[in-house]
């Protein structure tokens, strides 16, 4: 049995105000999933506009 046959054998045996909550968390962690991609994403790109050679800066060159 698949882990979504589980769920879904689960999610039939539970009240209406509690599917509710089970809605609310699976668009929670769609929605983490999503951001995290994003952020991957975004990181990719980040690194990409950089050379090797691109200078390092620490905490104690921002605050001069």
């Amino acid at each position: 049995m698949t882990t979504k046959e589980m769920v879904a054998e689960l999610i039939d045996q539970l009240p209406e105000e509690l599917l509710r909550e089970v809605q609310h968390y699976a668009e929670y962690l769609q929605t983490r999933s999503q951001n995290a991609e994003w952020s991957r994403l975004s990181l990719a790109h980040l690194a990409a506009r950089y050379d090797a050679d691109e200078a390092e800066y620490t905490s104690d060159d921002l605050s001069r």
